[in-house]
């Protein structure tokens, strides 16, 4: 690519001197052949800049040419660091809304490595190709779910989405806490509404359909790999409208307008933003809740695949019984998985020590790891390993000892399935890091003796 440039730029600059030189000469054409005009001192000096200038392109383009696609890859994403110092001088917000418009715009970059195989895995009939995601909250209205797929998550999830438009809680609303590699949100289920999402995922779809049938022949297994958006797996995380009187009936509306378009759905009932949502984490609430969500989702009609798989998302603050309600619940129903968790209204040490700490709404980031790992590890033995778990909370660009955070997660904690990577808005720019993981977290499990991400799902709790 690089060496067609350099070779475009050429060619137009040799052009433009024929032109100019064509031109000269018809005006000095009448004039007497013996009176050579002189070059001025400068315009050497500027042809000799002109020329060196052109070489350089030329032997940069040349040398690009020659280097392997990881290694390019690996330039591109190491690059971004260099626009961090920018997003972190910008409100937190603000740089939220660049980072998803730069991924949705295709500006983000892609990954064209393939991951170790060692990270590969399949649950619920899906193949997923590392098992690092983005959590929902990030891209809420799926503006950019192509973009941050290709940038190497091995899925995403889109949400939380609303069944009717709403602008969510006054703003500001998000708010850093830089030593503590945290963030408090109070967003409060801002979101576009399910039409526009669903016109959004159903052109992802449609282009999917269409690679996919337009491939020769592919056989059973390359057509399982990858999800309905694209070369990973797509999420949709659905909640409710602030006004709502009835909860039911919104989720019902988002499983019928979006399930469709998904690779699994979530419930989530665990926001700390919206009034009385947590209560429907209650034993009879959540129980009457998922039954009319699974029947709404069964009568629809589906192909080979059958219908995705229905998660519920929890939060951290949950007492000994509320869990073991849970579970219960999780088990009797047959529910396809638990995300564990959302963020938290507790202000642990050392975030309560910042002044920024009396801001309502929910905890994220760093401080969160303990308090998710202690839950999910709980959840596990509760539902015997039986409920494929994802874990997120805590993992963000402060633990980038993420080789030994991860670790904990899959070989003491972790369910039967994946990792969620949270992204702290505070630096969205840092796909870099999305890399560093994948890289330890495979070098972790060759270091333990693992083969599979699979062998090492739930180690130490059997």
């Amino acid at each position: 690519m690089a060496t067609r440039v350099a070779g475009k730029l050429f060619r137009d600059f040799m052009r433009q001197r024929v032109i100019s030189t064509s031109i000269g000469a018809s005006r000095h054409c009448s004039s007497a052949a013996t009176s050579a005009p002189k070059i001025p001192h400068s315009s050497k000096k500027g042809r000799l800049l002109t020329g060196a200038t052109i070489g350089l392109i030329i032997a940069g383009g040349a040398s690009v040419s020659t280097v392997d696609e990881a290694t390019f890859c690996g330039w591109l994403f190491s690059a971004t660091k260099i626009v961090n110092p920018f997003f972190a001088l910008l409100d937190a917000e603000v740089a939220h809304t660049l980072a998803v418009s730069a991924a949705a715009c295709g500006w983000a970059p892609r990954e064209k490595r393939p991951d170790p195989p060692i990270l590969g895995l399949e649950v619920w009939g899906r193949k997923f190709s590392n098992p690092i995601g983005l959590a929902a909250g990030f891209d809420k209205n799926a503006e950019a779910v192509e973009g941050l797929l290709g940038m190497g998550f091995g899925f995403v999830e889109v949400g939380s989405v609303t069944p009717v438009p709403q602008e969510g809680n006054p703003k500001p609303r998000i708010f850093r806490l830089r030593q503590e590699g945290a963030i408090i949100n109070r967003c409060g289920f801002n979101s576009e509404g399910i039409v526009a999402v669903a016109k959004r995922l159903g052109s992802q779809h449609g282009k999917r359909k269409l690679e996919t049938s337009s491939s020769s022949s592919p056989s059973s297994d390359e057509a399982k790999h990858g999800g309905k958006a694209g070369p990973g797996i797509l999420g949709v995380n659905l909640g409710k409208n602030k006004k709502s009187e009835g909860a039911t009936a919104d989720y019902v509306q988002g499983i019928h307008t979006l399930s469709q378009y998904a690779d699994y759905l979530v419930i989530n009932v665990s926001s700390p933003n919206t009034p009385g949502l947590r209560m429907l984490q209650g034993r009879k609430q959540l129980k009457d809740l998922v039954k009319k969500v699974q029947v709404a989702r069964d009568e629809m009609q589906w192909g080979e695949e059958g219908p995705p798989p229905l998660l519920v998302k929890i939060a951290p603050d949950l007492s000994k019984e509320d869990l073991e309600d849970i579970a219960a619940v999780a088990v009797a129903l047959h529910l396809d998985g638990l995300i564990i968790s959302n963020t938290t209204i507790s202000r642990p040490d050392p975030v309560n020590k910042n002044s920024v700490s009396v801001e309502s709404g929910g905890l994220s980031g760093k401080p969160l790891f303990n308090l998710s790992t202690n839950i999910l590890k709980e959840m596990y033995i509760l539902t015997r390993g039986k409920i494929p778990l994802i874990g997120c909370g805590g993992i963000s660009r402060k633990c980038v000892v993420s080789c030994d955070d991860i670790s904990v997660l899959l070989n003491q904690l972790f369910g039967s399935v994946t990792i969620l990577g949270h992204v702290i808005y505070h630096n969205p720019a840092n796909a870099y890091v999305l890399i560093l993981v994948q890289a330890e977290l495979a070098e972790c499990l060759e270091r333990d003796g693992f083969k599979s991400i699979h062998e090492a799902v739930g180690a130490d709790c059997r």
